[in-house]
């Protein structure tokens, strides 16, 4: 595989070696306690997971990429969770480009925003159960 990348970088912490390249397709993810990562897949912060206000799924942890997105977006959760979510996505005028959608694979349920205009949306997560719920920022390219 080529690589495109227009930044990328190297770091030693706690005597680890860490190097990344933005622009890089993914490969593959390692999650743990407290911490994931992506190999091979790496984006600023800035253009990640956004939650919109106060998230009461927090201890889900989530992740959505690639976000930007030109279509396919990836939402991850933990497997320790036993369950799955409620998905809406909304666009600025809140009117719904989907409802009632399940999340039930925590290693990756798809999110086909191909039809969606460009543009940002609301992703609305809901836990049946207890009814705790999550606003994510996701932005169609």
């Amino acid at each position: 595989m080529d690589v495109v990348a227009s930044s990328g970088g190297q770091g030693i912490q706690a005597n680890r070696y860490i190097a990344w390249t933005v622009g890089e397709p993914f490969v593959l993810t390692y999650h743990g306690a407290g911490y994931a990562i992506t190999q091979g897949f790496h984006q600023p912060a800035s253009c990640g997971m956004a939650f919109v206000g106060t998230s009461n799924l927090a201890d889900w942890g989530m992740s959505l990429f690639p976000n930007p997105t030109d279509g396919l977006a990836m939402l991850r959760f933990s497997p320790e969770k036993k369950g799955y979510l409620l998905a809406a996505a909304f666009d600025l005028l809140g009117r719904p480009v989907f409802e009632n959608q399940i999340m039930a694979n925590p290693e990756g349920s798809l999110i086909d925003a191909s039809a969606w205009p460009p543009g940002i949306y609301f992703l609305l997560l809901q836990d049946p159960t207890s009814q705790a719920s999550a606003v994510l920022r996701l932005v169609r390219l």
